[in-house]
C-alpha cells in the first residue's frame, strides 16, 4: 500500500473514531462552545496519540529517524524520544480530557490541559522547522508533503483548543 494512502487512512480512522465517540458521549446539557471544545480535544488527542504510537512501527519509525537526521536536530536520540514521548503524553492527556472532561473541570486540571496543548504547539513548531529544512526530502514527511500545511493546522487547532476551553470555563 502506498505510504500516502496509509497516512490518509490513519487520519480518517482517527477522525471517524473521534466523531463516533463524541456522538455517543456528548452532553445535551452542555453548550455549543463546550461541545465544540470537547470534540476538538478528542480529535487532537487521538491524532497526536496515534502519531506518537505509529512511530514504534515501520515505515513510520524509519521516516521519523530520517527526518531527525536530515534536519540535523541536536542530540538525535534525545530529540526522537522527546518528540515521540511528547506526542504520546499530550495525546493521552487530551484523550483523558475528552473522556472525563466534566470530572477534570477543576482548576488544577486546567494547567495540565494547557500543558498538553502547549506541548503539541512546541512539537508542531519543531515539525515546521523539519518540513522547511532544505535537506529533508518530502518522502520522509507526513503525507509526503514539503509545505507544513497539516503541521500548521494542528498547531492552530491546539491554540484554538486552549481558547475554547477558557471560553467554556468562563461561561460556567
Amino acid at each position: 500500500m502506498d505510504q500516502h494512502v496509509k497516512e490518509l487512512v490513519l487520519v480518517g480512522i482517527v477522525v471517524g473514531l473521534t466523531v463516533v465517540a463524541y456522538y455517543f458521549s456528548r452532553r445535551s446539557d452542555a453548550g455549543l462552545v463546550q461541545n465544540l471544545s470537547r470534540l476538538l480535544t478528542g480529535l487532537l488527542g487521538a491524532f497526536i496519540l496515534l502519531g506518537g504510537v505509529a512511530k514504534f512501527f515501520e515505515p513510520f519509525n524509519t521516516m521519523f529517524s530520517r527526518q531527525i537526521s536530515h534536519a540535523q536536530l541536536p542530540f538525535p536520540e534525545i530529540s526522537a524520544f522527546a518528540g515521540q514521548f511528547g506526542e504520546i503524553f499530550s495525546g493521552l492527556i487530551l484523550v483523558g480530557f475528552f473522556l472525563f472532561g466534566r470530572q477534570l473541570a477543576e482548576s488544577p486540571w486546567a494547567k495540565l490541559f494547557n500543558l498538553a496543548n502547549l506541548t503539541v504547539v512546541i512539537i508542531m513548531l519543531v515539525a515546521v522547522y523539519v518540513h522547511l529544512h532544505p535537506d529533508v526530502p518530502a518522502e520522509v514527511l507526513p503525507l509526503q508533503s514539503k509545505p507544513p500545511v497539516l503541521t500548521i493546522v494542528i498547531m492552530l487547532l491546539a491554540i484554538v483548543n486552549i481558547w475554547l476551553r477558557r471560553l467554556a470555563s468562563k461561561r460556567n
